[in-house]
C-alpha cells in the first residue's frame, strides 16, 4: 500500500545562487536570456540557457523559466526588462544570479504576487516592499482621493477621479489595486522605455549608498494596507511520496 504525503515548503527553499561566466566573450545575455520585466506584468525571469558555453562556478544553473530575484546581492523583481539588463552589464563575470523555480505563490506573475497578503514583517511582505520601491523609480501610484498638504500631483501620486481608476483597471495596465480608507489605490505597469528627462537610475540609485530609500517608501503604506479582491495566498506544497507498510504487507503475503 503506498500512501501520498503533502509537504508544505515556502518558496525560499528552492532560492539557489550561480556565479556564472562565459569566457568574456560578448555580454552574460549572449548566454543567459532575461525576460519578463515589469511593464508586461512579470518579475524577471530565465529565457534560453546556452549552457555549453556559461560555466556555473558556483551553486547550480538557473533553469529555463526560473524567476531571477537578484544580481550580485541587487534585488531586480520590480524593474523593467531594460533596467534589468542595466544592472546586468554594471557587473564584469563572474555574475551571481539568484533565482527561484516558480511556484504557486511567486511565479513569473508580478501582479499575481502583489495581490497576495502577506504578515507585515514576513520575507514576502519584505519582497513586496522592494518591488514596489523598484517600480517607483519607474511609474507613479494612483489614487481616488485628495491631495494632502505637500503633496505633488504627478510626483507623490496621480491623483484621479473613480470613474478613470475603473478605465486602467479594466485596461490591464494596474499591477495591484484595491481600496483604503475609503479611497482607491493603484500601481500602473511602468513603461518599456523611460523618460528621456529621467536620470540613469542604476547609476544613480541602485549603486548609490547615499540614496534615502525612504523617500521611496513613503507611498507604499496606503497600497501595502489596502483590501483586495483576492489576497489569500496559496500554500506552497511538494509532494513526496512515501510508502507504508510495504514490508508487513509482503509478510501478509508469504
Amino acid at each position: 500500500m503506498s500512501k501520498t504525503l503533502k509537504k508544505k515548503r515556502h518558496w525560499l527553499t528552492k532560492v539557489q545562487e550561480c556565479s556564472v561566466s562565459w569566457g568574456g566573450t560578448g555580454e552574460l545575455t549572449t548566454v543567459v536570456e532575461l525576460r519578463g520585466g515589469a511593464e508586461h506584468g512579470e518579475f524577471p525571469y530565465i529565457g534560453r540557457v546556452a549552457s555549453e558555453v556559461a560555466v556555473c562556478q558556483a551553486g547550480r544553473f538557473p533553469a529555463s523559466g526560473d524567476v531571477l530575484l537578484e544580481v550580485n546581492g541587487t534585488p531586480v523583481s520590480g524593474l523593467t526588462n531594460r533596467d534589468t539588463l542595466a544592472v546586468v552589464r554594471h557587473f564584469r563575470e563572474p555574475i551571481r544570479l539568484k533565482t527561484v523555480k516558480p511556484g504557486k505563490v511567486l511565479n513569473t506573475d508580478l501582479r499575481h504576487y502583489l495581490s497576495l497578503q502577506f504578515q507585515k514583517g514576513s520575507l514576502d511582505h519584505k519582497l513586496q516592499q522592494v518591488i514596489r520601491d523598484n517600480l517607483y523609480l519607474r511609474t507613479i501610484p494612483c489614487t481616488t482621493r485628495q491631495p494632502r498638504e505637500g503633496e505633488v500631483p504627478g510626483v507623490d501620486y496621480n491623483f484621479i477621479s473613480v470613474e478613470e481608476f475603473r478605465e486602467l483597471e479594466e485596461s490591464g495596465v494596474l499591477l495591484e489595486s484595491g481600496t483604503y480608507d475609503g479611497n482607491y489605490y493603484g500601481t500602473p505597469k511602468p513603461p518599456a522605455e523611460p523618460s528621456p528627462v529621467q536620470p540613469d537610475l542604476v547609476d544613480q540609485v541602485l549603486f548609490d549608498e547615499e540614496f534615502d530609500t525612504e523617500v521611496q517608501r513613503k507611498r507604499t503604506p496606503s497600497v501595502s494596507k489596502m483590501d483586495r479582491t483576492d489576497s489569500t495566498a496559496p500554500e506552497e506544497e511538494e509532494e513526496e511520496e512515501r510508502r507504508a507498510g510495504c514490508l508487513s504487507c509482503r509478510r501478509k503475503k508469504k
